[in-house]
């Protein structure tokens, strides 16, 4: 009994090691992530993330896939979700095209991605966000009706029509949703910035909302992470082109999507489940200097 439990712990935590480089002055440092591999920990679960066609959502995707979930990512561009789906090549993994700003079509949307998971939704991952460069004095009608109403509106309404469902069932679920370090820092970059102090709200509101419902509700607030489109301009502005190096966290480098979805799986397990209303913070010490 003794041998076969602790084959069973050595699978559970045997990890997958990375490495990347990021160039600073005087050479190359190596980033090293684990990646715990949990078994099926979601098997039989069904996920769906918004906004999964790349970077952080298409990293949670795929570490979903890994412990045994159902997945279906969502967004706006179908061939970016085709090219993900493509590369991934799994029979788990369905994709969907679906706006989350367009409300008009909300309930048809989320009975297709209920009928595409043969009609259950366990996981919500609210991933879907924009931003812009603009700064405050520059910042247009336009572009705050735009980011607020994917960040804000669309999550908060696509919560709710999951949430009615999972509610009518008497099923529980779990909702995480995917702020932003700019949830936790003064406001400086108009509708971002408040969209995402806004998530980090609700994610505390509706912790103890939906709780009575079985519906477990958390959050996490990334940093800078490579290869997202809003950290480019970041990472160019201090002059590191296609490079990790950051020097404006602590940590000197930006993080990578793998690491937020590693967070992201545990929150989603039942292991996390004395965690309630929290939006964790994953930013390589940025908000530690304010």
């Amino acid at each position: 009994m003794g041998s076969v439990f602790h084959k069973l712990l050595s699978k559970l935590t045997r990890t997958i090691v990375a490495f990347q480089d990021f160039r600073k002055a005087g050479g190359s440092t190596y980033v090293n992530v684990s990646q715990i591999n949990y078994g099926q920990i979601l098997n039989d679960k069904s996920i769906l993330v918004t906004g999964g066609g790349s970077g952080i959502g298409l990293a949670i995707a795929k570490k979903c896939l890994s412990a045994g979930a159902d997945v279906i990512i969502t967004g706006r561009n179908e061939n970016k979700l085709k090219v993900a789906a493509e590369k991934i090549n799994n029979p788990h993994l369905k994709i969907m095209v679906w706006d989350v700003s367009e409300l008009n079509n909300l309930t048809k949307k989320t009975k297709d991605a209920m009928e595409l998971c043969n009609g259950r939704i366990d996981i919500l991952v609210n991933n879907a966000g924009i931003t812009t460069n603009k700064s405050f004095l520059d910042v247009s009608e336009k572009i705050w009706d735009e980011i607020v109403e994917t960040n804000a509106k669309g999550l908060f309404f696509v919560s709710q029509a999951i949430s009615h469902v999972w509610i009518a069932k008497k099923q529980g679920g779990k909702i995480l949703n995917i702020s932003s370090m700019r949830g936790f820092l003064g406001v400086v970059d108009g509708p971002y910035g408040m969209s995402k102090w806004g998530v980090v709200g609700l994610t505390r509101g509706l912790g103890a909302t939906l709780l009575p419902y079985g519906i477990f509700v958390n959050g996490i607030a990334p940093g800078a992470i490579a290869g997202a489109d809003m950290n480019k301009v970041l990472g160019r502005s201090v002059g590191c082109n296609d490079n990790l190096a950051f020097p404006l966290a602590p940590i000197q480098r930006f993080g990578l999507p793998e690491e937020i979805a590693e967070l992201a799986l545990f929150l989603m397990s039942d292991a996390a489940n004395y965690i309630v209303g929290q939006t964790i913070i994953c930013d390589g010490g940025y908000t530690l200097k304010v």
